[in-house]
């Protein structure tokens, strides 16, 4: 999708967003980057069985956003799909624009069936890879997701001469920079987000069980046989496996009361027969190229993916956008939501092109299903390679044994490396820590309250079921209802404009949560993975000589991965005036209610929003942001 250049930006919003420091009067003079994104409903096979499919343009994941940093991006969204949506930006940041954040109840009206809704907002101050999805009812889920890059400006700092001094390959990698290749892996399931949202509302069944794992909108139905899920049991406790590779779920959630009929419910440990299917997978092509610059994204629903590439090294250079330290490994644990940039080396006088062919593996890791996801990693170019599919899994069996993860994600060879986004170092000086110490500190504590029940709170407190379809919660800011906002289950009122704020989120022992905060990257300033945080502050644990503290080289994105039973403390500055959600990017803990609403600055969200409602039906607003019927 090619974007173009729009109107100017009218003139009271460019004075609003640089009273708040947003923006330079230089960079407002600028046009905007236009998209239009078209919501539509089909009938498809992307893993050779018919699913009913929201597309987006035509096609799921839907186009790619690209933009330079400092631009400004207008995305027009045309809803054509029988439900209503909106659409989240993941990982831009939003400053000055917190309405354009996508969150049904807390920045806008669901966009209905028919209207028009338009988003605007400026890419200032960040880059890299991102990714956009409906924040409706876990509709990213069927189909409504898609890319989102932001080329850096010259004057950053790059990590490629941590990997190499040959001037060639790096000029090679800073052409492919300008257009790096993407990866999208995503959870699809058998049935869509509202047939799994009724199981879980009648019946407590949790989404825990996937059709097929897709790369970029292709997959297959893979069947293995007994003997391999034997093997892979015996690294657990005993458990009933079906064909699918899904775990009896019931049979260790502690909810045996729940009275339903497993096998015509088809809950997890009782799928119905696995049948493979041979419907196309995706192809990666090294087009000639000596390395390859490949944006990774995990967009599923549900479950952290071990990701790799047989025979080939991944060196890492960003998290979530950032540029890192680089690292050469093996395997990349990616929980849900979470964005890595990796570079490949693809040496043709290594292998053959138009023969070599390896496998692009994403398997499901710590959780209870044994499944991947399989795309390839083929030398040479599309245009001169007229293989068919059959022959790439031929000619894949001739390289299987060069894997580095088994079906379940672990490694192969304890020589093998993995990583995970919190062991990373940020590159930039200005991606560092430099703050010491926390003005405001919050406590949350990640539960289950129920059979589809979740809470971020120890009291239990949960998202309203029904929020997505209230008030939002910047309208009434804007209408001066501030004190209406006591109604709102949990809401964080007190944080201030510049305030260093702490998130001491600790887990209870059952599962592991991809905790996102929206508009704001944050520090990891401590973790463990087996036990919570044993104090009230940072500072306490400092002061304790605490060792999982760490405030010297902290890892710098916008999803925190933590593990059941163990903590993770967040560390932001408060200098991006909205409201916020903070949620586990599970999205049956997010429809169960694991999420909470920070309000930062309310006098300089109030400036922002003095104009009137934004998102009401007949409202035109200063940002030309309208909903409208669609013609």
């Amino acid at each position: 999708m090619r974007s173009f250049v729009c109107s100017p930006m009218p003139i009271f919003f460019l004075f609003v967003v640089h009273i708040l420091g947003a923006i330079s009067v230089a960079t407002a003079s600028k046009g905007i980057r236009c998209f239009h994104l078209e919501l539509t409903h089909a009938l498809t096979y992307p893993d050779g069985v018919p699913k009913s499919t929201f597309l987006i343009n035509g096609t799921s994941p839907g186009p790619l956003i690209e933009a330079d940093e400092g631009d400004w991006i207008n995305v027009t969204v045309v809803n054509k799909l029988p439900v209503p949506t909106s659409i989240h930006f993941h990982g831009i940041m939003q400053r000055g624009t917190p309405f354009s954040d996508g969150v049904p109840g807390v920045t806008q009206l669901p966009v209905k069936s028919g209207e028009v809704y338009s988003y605007v907002f400026q890419v200032e101050g960040q880059y890299g890879f991102s990714w956009y999805h409906a924040h409706y009812r876990g509709y990213s889920s069927d189909g409504l997701y898609g890319p989102v890059y932001i080329r850096p400006k010259k004057e950053r700092k790059r990590p490629y001469r941590l990997v190499t001094n040959d001037s060639v390959e790096l000029q090679t990698l800073y052409e492919l920079e300008k257009s790096p290749a993407t990866l999208i892996s995503n959870d699809h399931f058998k049935y869509t987000m509202d047939e799994l949202m009724a199981r879980m509302e009648n019946y407590g069944i949790e989404p825990m069980c996937l059709q097929s794992v897709l790369i970029n909108g292709y997959g297959r139905i893979y069947c293995h046989n007994e003997t391999t899920f034997q093997q892979l049991r015996r690294k657990k406790p005993p458990m009933i496996i079906d064909s699918m590779g899904c775990f009896r779920a019931h049979d260790n959630k502690g909810y045996d009361h729940l009275s339903i009929d497993h096998d015509a419910l088809e809950t997890p440990g009782y799928s119905k027969q696995c049948q493979e299917t041979f419907s196309k997978n995706y192809i990666h092509y090294t087009n000639g190229s000596e390395w390859q610059y490949i944006n990774v994204l995990n967009a599923g629903g549900q479950f952290t993916k071990a990701f790799s590439i047989d025979a080939h090294d991944l060196i890492v250079i960003a998290i979530d956008g950032i540029f890192v330290d680089p690292v050469r490994v093996q395997q990349l644990m990616i929980p849900v939501g979470s964005r890595v940039t990796i570079l490949v080396e693809t040496k043709h006088d290594r292998y053959r092109p138009g023969q070599d062919v390896f496998a692009i593996r994403f398997a499901v890791a710590l959780n209870p299903q044994y499944i991947e996801g399989i795309g390839y990693l083929k030398y040479g170019s599309e245009s001169s390679n007229a293989t068919q599919d059959g022959l790439n899994e031929e000619a894949l069996q001739e390289t299987s044994s060069m894997r580095f993860q088994e079906l379940d994600g672990t490694l192969r060879d304890p020589s093998f490396r993995s990583l995970w986004p919190h062991e990373t170092k940020p590159l930039e000086e200005s991606c560092k820590l430099k703050y010491k110490n926390a003005n405001k500190t919050f406590s949350f504590f990640l539960n289950r309250t129920g059979p589809v029940h979740f809470s971020m709170f120890e009291n239990g407190t949960r998202l309203s079921t029904h929020f997505e379809n209230v008030e939002p919660l910047l309208n009434r800011l804007g209408d001066e209802k501030a004190d209406h906002l006591n109604d709102v289950n949990g809401l964080i009122r007190s944080i201030n404009h510049n305030e260093v704020v702490d998130l001491i989120i600790n887990n209870y022992k059952s599962y592991s949560h991809p905790v996102h905060l929206h508009g704001h990257l944050f520090h990891l300033v401590s973790f463990s993975p087996t036990e919570n945080f044993p104090f009230t502050s940072v500072q306490e644990a400092v002061d304790a000589n605490y060792p999982n503290v760490n405030l010297t080289t902290p890892p710098y994105f916008d999803v925190a991965f933590v593990p059941p039973g163990g903590h993770a403390v967040l560390r932001f500055v408060a200098d991006n005036p909205g409201m916020w959600l903070l949620h586990c990017h599970n999205l049956g803990h997010l429809i169960g209610g694991m999420g909470a609403i920070l309000l930062e600055s309310p006098d300089l969200i109030q400036i922002l929003t003095s104009n009137g409602p934004l998102g009401a039906a007949e409202n035109t607003s200063f940002l030309n942001r309208r909903i409208r019927k669609s013609t």
